[in-house]
């Protein structure tokens, strides 16, 4: 018998679904997949369409509920949880933000961060990382506003030097008689 052909299995299944959304998704994914394989192979052994067979096999699994509490439980001591690796992306993004390089490195800066931040969302919490994107990004714009301000400033010093230099200058000198 199939998982998915007994609608008491699948209800408990979208309970335990429910339930599990307090776990990390690796976990909630890994405990899931772990049930579904478990509920296949005792199916296999218990008569189609066998309702009370399919319950007592449910109580003796447990209710969703401890399920849950048990794949919570804190790691024993030395053990560890699997920390999800730092997206490559981020950091960059997180370097070119400190490190303006003529506006160059704020625009990488910008580039790096929001495509590091739209790779940590899409991994479902299998990348770490969104933080330093996001000060990457937050940098990456502080350089391009300097970068504007310095361009505005240099406009306005050629422009204020032009006008001084333009202007010519006139003596008055009162012509020497001859005579």
């Amino acid at each position: 018998m199939n998982v998915n052909a007994d609608p008491l299995v699948e209800g408990y299944l979208r309970h335990l679904e429910a339930v599990a959304a307090v776990l990390p998704e690796y976990r909630r994914a890994e405990l899931l997949a772990e049930i579904r394989a478990h509920l296949d192979e005792a199916l296999r052994q218990v008569p189609a369409g066998d309702e009370a067979a399919v319950r007592s096999m449910l109580d003796r699994l447990g209710s969703p509920e401890e399920i849950v509490a048990a794949a919570a439980d804190p790691v024993p001591a030395g053990q560890f949880f699997p920390v999800p690796p730092t997206n490559g992306l981020a950091i960059a993004s997180l370097l070119f933000g400190i490190f303006w390089l003529g506006g160059i490195g704020s625009l990488a800066a910008l580039v790096l961060g929001y495509r590091a931040r739209r790779e940590i969302r899409n991994s479902a919490g299998a990348q770490r990382g969104s933080s330093l994107a996001t000060i990457g990004i937050v940098l990456g714009w502080i350089g391009i506003a300097l970068l504007v301000l310095a361009a505005v400033a240099a406009l306005f010093l050629l422009a204020a030097s032009s006008t001084t230099t333009g202007t010519s200058v006139t003596s008055s000198v009162a012509p020497v008689p001859t005579g």
